[in-house]
């Protein structure tokens, strides 16, 4: 049941941050500014995410599970009540900060309880549930939230997810009483310690290079499949529907391998396995049908090394194992933006559908660095006593 219910808190995580990119033409015409200054509040989610969520980190990791969850699901409730009153844009912008605030803790302490609650050797499993929440969210959560804005409103459509992201927070409250954690038992610097070790900064450059090279493409999707999709937005929706569903099916193939020995080489897998896709991308998308094979695929490798990097994150740091999430967390906030600025700056150079092979070099350089951690981060092998 707690499991279920951090798996319920990161699914509404996963549609608040990105169900705002479909109200923008709403809140624009609302608050009487344009499309372009409404969606400032998706550049100031992100980078509150990347800025507060290391810093944040530090406090809530001396406090329990249950008061750290607690907190950031009543900032994240609070901040959409505060953007669905706002009556100017700064006003939503501070709203959607308080979100930010709350969002940048709840994935990594949900993630750090998971790992400690599950079962031995169901550890992957317990984390690929938690991670099938954002995915979720984005999938399903995204466009049900687009459709309830159009025909309810924004302003009520923010006070719903408000509503139901705290009346998860009281069930998670009662049944987290007496769940403490290891990493409260430790000074700060032994907690932190781990955090300046090479494997983890390996591990966070796996992170960026593949986030880069994923925001790169998917930035600029339109303009990428522009061929297949005619310039149609039904078809668009229809690519980015599939690589959500990709995104289900590669969790859930992490979750099923990550415990086992075969677990160890899932991330090198997944930044491999997007190479490919993104070397192949050029050809298949000039046909619509090559287009959803394409994004379908991404949708599987991209989204499997989310929940092992977690998984590893969590195993090196130690005792800093939320605040090293939490850092992966905002590399990933600072990657997609960085994409989003180097397929910009590719875009003009090349033509579009080329744009794809700039990702896959990226990822090249991911698979790299993962092949360097492989070597250096080899499980213990089991000693042997003479007889």
């Amino acid at each position: 049941m707690r499991l279920l219910l951090l798996a319920v808190g990161t699914f509404l995580i996963g549609t608040d941050v990105f169900v705002i990119a479909g109200m923008l033409p709403q809140i624009g015409a609302s608050l009487n500014v344009s499309i372009s200054a409404a969606g400032q509040l998706m550049t100031v989610f992100s980078i509150g995410y990347a800025v507060l969520g290391p810093l944040l980190a530090v406090p809530l990791s001396r406090r329990s599970p249950r008061a750290a969850l607690t907190a950031a699901l009543i900032a994240v409730a609070a901040g959409n009540v505060v953007c669905a009153v706002a009556g100017s844009l700064p006003a939503a912008m501070a709203g959607r900060l308080l979100v930010a605030a709350g969002a940048c803790q709840f994935t990594p302490h949900a993630s750090s309880l998971a790992a400690s609650l599950a079962p031995e050797g169901r550890t992957g499993k317990s984390l690929a549930l938690v991670t099938s929440g954002l995915v979720t969210g984005s999938v399903v959560g995204v466009p049900s939230g687009t459709w309830a804005a159009d025909v309810f409103g924004w302003r009520p459509t923010l006070a719903v997810l408000a509503a139901a992201t705290a009346a998860v927070a009281v069930p998670l409250a009662a049944g987290l009483r007496g769940v403490d954690s290891e990493h409260t038992a430790h000074r700060p610097r032994e907690r932190f310690a781990a955090l300046r070790g090479p494997l983890v900064r390996m591990v966070l450059t796996v992170t960026i290079f593949a986030v880069i090279a994923e925001y790169a493409v998917l930035t600029y999707a339109a303009t990428v499949f522009a061929e297949a999709t005619a310039g149609e937005g039904g078809r668009l929706a229809v690519l980015l529907f599939a690589f959500g569903l990709g995104g289900l099916a590669g969790n859930a193939l992490a979750g099923a391998y990550m415990d086992r020995p075969a677990g160890r080489r899932l991330v090198l897998a997944s930044v491999a396995g997007m190479a490919v896709v993104f070397l192949a991308m050029p050809q298949l998308s000039g046909s619509f049908p090559g287009a959803l094979v394409a994004m379908l695929l991404w949708g599987v490798s991209g989204w499997m090394y989310a929940a092992p990097q977690q998984h590893r994150l969590l195993r090196l740091a130690g005792p800093a194992g939320p605040v090293a999430v939490s850092l992966n967390s905002s590399v990933i906030y600072v990657g997609a933006a960085l994409g989003g600025a180097v397929g910009g700056l590719f875009l003009g150079q090349v033509a579009p559908r080329w744009l794809p092979l700039v990702a896959a070099v990226l990822c090249a350089s991911a698979v790299v660095t993962e092949l360097r951690l492989l070597r250096k981060d080899r499980p213990a092998e089991p000693t042997t006593v003479p007889v």
